[in-house]
């Protein structure tokens, strides 16, 4: 079973503009990878987002990284909310593998 799973129904609301890049590029990695426990995905994620905008994925207040690959246009454009993935993505993503493993 591919880590990918977890991905595949997409959040009705996310932070920034470029979160839901963010999302489809951590799925398509997903898309070559088997499961892994919460706690490896959560440091996955964490260190793709170290590795693309160079900032470490904290629960820091309005902290946010733009990332140019995911600017497609506007004002928040390539924006990567901190918040919104400490606080709602991987919490959900980690509760959706925990749902599959079972």
């Amino acid at each position: 079973m591919k880590l990918s799973l977890i991905f595949e129904e997409k959040p009705e609301r996310w932070g920034l503009r470029g979160d839901p890049y963010f999302w489809d590029y951590l799925k398509e990695i997903a898309d070559k990878m088997d499961m892994i426990s919460p706690e490896e995905l959560e440091k996955w994620i964490k260190e793709e987002y170290l590795s693309l905008s160079g900032k470490d994925l904290t629960e820091k207040y309005m902290d946010f990284a733009v990332i140019e690959q995911f600017a497609h246009g506007g004002m928040s454009s390539g924006g990567v909310d901190n918040m919104w993935w400490t606080e709602e993505g991987i919490p959900m993503l980690k509760e959706r593998l925990g749902k599959l493993s079972r």
